[in-house]
């Protein structure tokens, strides 16, 4: 049997000492002052999210893993990079098929209800998240079977090899519950979980994880608050985090300069500048990996005349990228479509790519000379404080030029949302944040796949593209992975109900007496880092 042992006791001793965090992502600004947790500290976060649910095995949401990373652990997390650090991991082994991987786990772990964290938690989390067929589910799916041959040892037998699954693990959707408090609280792992488990409902308002924090209270729309766990393993720098819902980036910024607040979330590239040479503030800049894109429903009956391939390609070949670019700021970036940059093989367009006179002739072409009127959904939100409404204003004018009268119709976040993943949109603007960093959480985009369903995509007859999905799956060579990588985004180009916009620079603002403070793509802000000074 071929082996690929973690052991890192020593290294995690090592990050103990210098991050105080008991699973990696230390300070990157230099510092590593511990916090109190004994000085009454809170960190006061303001944000603007799209939170729906607090139930880490049905949570989809961009800003849903900076929660879950703080109430729940996981075998692995991930930080400033795409590889995976061990968290409960101990070990790790993969056999010669590349598909049985067994796990060794730390011992003496503690839920916050005083229970040990063994392997039937860890076993008892992944089918719960298999089973509920949830938003998340899809991430489970290749998990054939789970075995736990003592208290700490867990085994994963998968389907078929999958080079991200070690990355997948710091997802929430392999965030580790308490199983006897969550089957006290109506959970299940049963097959029938979809339809059986009542624990969200609970788990909405209470938490049941070895984290950090556990959950102290939560108003939708309006404030979170965590405390300090103190069954914790690690150690927790701040003994209480509060979330504010702050929607209005401009009052963000106040409270910011006021000291209101001590993380503001919703800082963007146009508004940053309000806050230069302030006393008492800190920016800092970061390349993000979030994505704006437009969706065309596939099915004729919804989309209409945005089902016509010749009309997504005008839609396309319409947008002014150049300025999408100047709007956006520094830093951000054209992805030719569904892999962003950082990511094995990412490509990006050519900022010139906007073709008039040829998304024209792919109008008349789809017998649509004189164009057509169509409702254009797009939320009242920001990505990374770039407004929705200033995107979908800007598209709306590129379309006109070619005949397309795009109606803007504006909803909540959490409203479009839900009509979006039920496939009712015909024409939308959406953004997309990985759920775990790497590629193969690119591919729901295909056919018959997560967001392929959303916009009703389902032939899935294209032979190559089913290859190329499969070799950037299973493939552990990273050479031939971005080989497949770039030719399957060359075939999507002019093949795909979507047109994908911009990827967003990341402005991070905080008070200058925190430390330790570092913004993660797929956690954002790890609390029990953040000291306050």
């Amino acid at each position: 049997m071929k082996k690929r042992k973690m052991l890192w006791s020593v290294i995690c001793l090592v990050m103990l000492t210098l991050a105080g965090c008991g699973g990696g992502g230390g300070s990157t600004d230099g510092s590593n002052d511990g916090g109190s947790g004994d000085g009454g500290k809170t960190l006061v976060v303001g944000m603007a999210s799209d939170l729906k649910t607090l139930d880490p095995h049905h949570g989809y949401e961009v800003y849903g893993n900076m929660v879950y990373y703080a109430l729940y652990d996981y075998l692995y997390r991930t930080f400033d990079s795409s590889t995976p650090e061990p968290s409960l991991a101990e070990s790790h082994e993969l056999d010669d098929s590349q598909k049985v991987h067994t796990f060794k786990i730390k011992e003496g772990v503690k839920f916050s209800s005083g229970n040990e964290l063994t392997s039937k938690d860890v076993k008892f989390s992944v089918m719960r998240t298999k089973n509920l067929k949830s938003n998340t589910s899809h991430h489970t799916e290749n998990v054939e079977s789970i075995e736990t041959p003592d208290d700490y040892t867990v085994k994963f037998t998968l389907k078929e090899p999958d080079a991200a699954f070690l990355v997948k693990l710091a997802n929430n959707s392999f965030a580790i519950v308490d199983s006897e408090v969550v089957k006290e609280h109506g959970g299940t792992d049963a097959e029938d979980a979809s339809s059986k488990d009542t624990a969200e409902k609970w788990l909405n308002a209470n938490s049941a994880g070895s984290g950090a924090y556990v959950l102290d209270k939560w108003k939708q729309n309006e404030e979170l608050s965590l405390v300090k766990n103190d069954k914790y393993w690690g150690k927790v720098k701040n003994d209480k985090v509060i979330c504010k819902e702050i929607p209005d980036v401009n009052t963000q910024i106040q409270m910011l300069k006021q000291g209101d607040i001590d993380i503001a979330l919703g800082i963007g590239v146009d508004n940053v500048s309000q806050l230069k040479d302030q006393e008492g503030v800190k920016i800092k800049n970061y390349v993000g990996s979030t994505t704006t894109f437009l969706l065309m429903n596939q099915d004729e009956k919804i989309g209409g005349p945005m089902a016509n391939p010749k009309v997504q390609e005008a839609v396309r070949k319409a947008i002014n990228y150049k300025e999408l670019l100047k709007i956006s700021g520094d830093e951000a970036v054209l992805p030719l479509d569904i892999v962003p940059k950082g990511f094995v093989g990412a490509l990006e367009k050519e900022k010139d790519y906007q073709d008039l006179d040829e998304a024209k002739k792919l109008m008349e072409e789809a017998g649509y000379k004189d164009g057509f009127d169509v409702k254009f959904t797009v939320a009242n939100f920001d990505t990374e404080g770039m407004s929705w409404t200033t995107l979908g204003q800007k598209i709306k004018d590129d379309l006109e030029k070619i005949g397309i009268n795009a109606k803007i119709e504006t909803s909540e976040i959490g409203v479009v949302i839900d009509s979006y993943r039920e496939g009712k949109e015909a024409f939308l603007m959406m953004h997309w944040h990985p759920d775990y960093m790497d590629i193969n959480n690119q591919l729901v985009f295909l056919p018959g796949d997560t967001v392929g369903e959303r916009a009703k995509w389902a032939d899935t007859s294209n032979e190559k593209m089913a290859e190329l999905k499969k070799t950037i799956q299973t493939e552990s060579d990273e050479e031939k992975r971005s080989a497949a990588s770039e030719e399957l985004q060359k075939l999507l180009a002019n093949d795909m109900p979507y047109a994908f916009l911009v990827q967003h620079p990341k402005v991070l603002a905080y008070r200058d007496n925190l430390k330790g403070v570092s913004y993660f793509e797929v956690q954002k802000i790890n609390f029990q880092d953040v000291s306050i000074n």
